[in-house]
């Protein structure tokens, strides 16, 4: 499968979540195939706050998430993705990994 085909797997690329005040986008920023050697995807995302005002520092968070390929390739990724980054969003790590085996 393309690393293109493996991008559109992700739902929520460029979406954008509310947490509490703040505002934030999900950028895929890369997708890494480990097969055949495990049969893993790790998932790179950046989370970019989106700016108040003018002269607002730029403020990202990071977040890798590592999900087995053949059964999310198969079946998709299991309901409340976006709640569960919402999680991560409110629990304030700014560079973050989780295993989430789909499927």
């Amino acid at each position: 499968m393309s690393e293109y085909d493996l991008r559109r797997a992700f739902p929520l690329n460029e979406q954008d979540f509310t947490v509490g005040n703040e505002q934030w986008t999900c950028h895929l920023a890369e997708v890494s195939d480990m097969r055949p050697d495990t049969d893993e995807l790790s998932w790179y995302l950046v989370f970019e706050e989106k700016k108040r005002k003018h002269g607002d520092k730029e403020n990202h968070r990071k977040l890798e998430i590592v999900t087995n390929a053949s059964g999310l390739l198969a079946k998709g990724w299991r309901s409340g993705l976006k709640e569960r980054l919402e999680e991560w969003l409110q629990s304030g790590e700014s560079d973050g990994r989780k295993e989430w085996r789909e499927g």
